[in-house]
């Protein structure tokens, strides 16, 4: 039971919710970069929540089908057929032996997820099976998917499909919501009010490591770097020059750019659908209301 690539999307890669508990040893967490549409995927089809699926970003390809089998697009709505039929998003779908599921580009965010009831088949390395790029690890070959390849994948039937599930999920992508970073106080008001009420824009020199972003240059009190640390998931780095980054899915596990926000973990799911040329605003929020956010999103994905 497989699925073939007949033609490769703009980068196809099999990802799961991460290689998590690494970092101490310099690996990347890697995962799904909107691991909520990616979960949502899953309990479309009544998965477990980390099996494997393909993310897809701003346009997919074709794919064959050499078995019959359920699956479910989730996340930033692209376009999508089977043999020229349109399919919806957010419902589990049937595809037949012999059919090609065609997906074409985004209609609004950066990335989709196709899930399959199963999973599909691959590696398990250090408790993942994502794909990490810059080490050519996980997933499948380590590499984002190409034309010819074949992704195995498990027999699957409908139990515990539920096609009446409704997800009420935050994807405002205008604002992102951040807590005060490691080195807040190394920046003064001037450059606060600056970072806090000014526009930025998606660099198109943006990847699953880290999004440049374009927006008012940013200094701190010392105009100098910082002792190299730990560098979390979601963290706002601010570089020599002025410009800030936001730490992603596959971010360095160490740096010495001063932090001056970090996205909270409600809204991370919005970076990964931040794509070159969309426009935000940063909101500070304390970690009390940080935390209020993120269980009441965890509790809105219970079934």
């Amino acid at each position: 039971m497989s699925i073939t690539i007949l033609k490769a999307g703009f980068q196809d890669l099999i990802q799961d919710l991460g290689r998590n508990g690494y970092t101490h040893m310099g690996i990347s967490p890697t995962g799904a970069a909107d691991n909520i549409s990616f979960r949502i995927g899953n309990l479309l089809l009544g998965n477990d929540i980390n099996d494997p699926g393909i993310e897809i970003t701003l346009f997919g390809g074709s794919y064959y089908f050499n078995t019959d089998a359920i699956i479910a697009l989730s996340g930033s709505v692209f376009t999508s057929a089977i043999d020229g039929d349109i399919i919806p998003f957010f419902k589990p779908i049937v595809v037949k032996f012999g059919q090609t599921l065609s997906i074409g580009s985004t209609t609004n965010g950066a990335r989709c997820y196709l899930a399959i009831k199963g999973g599909f088949q691959v590696p398990y390395i250090l408790n993942s099976s994502s794909t990490h790029l810059l080490s050519n690890t996980g997933g499948f070959n380590g590499r984002n998917l190409i034309k010819n390849d074949e992704i195995i994948c498990a027999s699957s039937d409908d139990t515990g499909i539920n096609n009446n599930i409704k997800f009420n999920i935050d994807d405002d992508r205008s604002i992102l919501r951040v807590t005060k970073g490691l080195q807040y106080e190394l920046f003064d008001d001037a450059n606060k009010k600056l970072f806090f009420n000014e526009e930025f824009t998606v660099s198109q020199n943006s990847n699953r490591m880290g999004l440049r972003i374009r927006g008012p240059k940013i200094y701190n009190k010392t105009s100098k770097d910082i002792l190299t640390e730990g560098l979390p998931l979601g963290a706002i780095q601010i570089s020599g020059d002025g410009d800030s980054i936001i730490s992603f899915v596959d971010h360095q596990t160490t740096g010495g750019y001063p932090k001056i926000t970090n996205v909270i973990t409600a809204d991370l799911h919005k970076v990964g659908q931040l794509k070159p040329g969309d426009k935000f605003m940063f909101k500070l929020v304390s970690q009390h209301e940080a935390e209020t956010l993120y269980f009441k999103q965890e509790k809105s994905l219970k079934i």
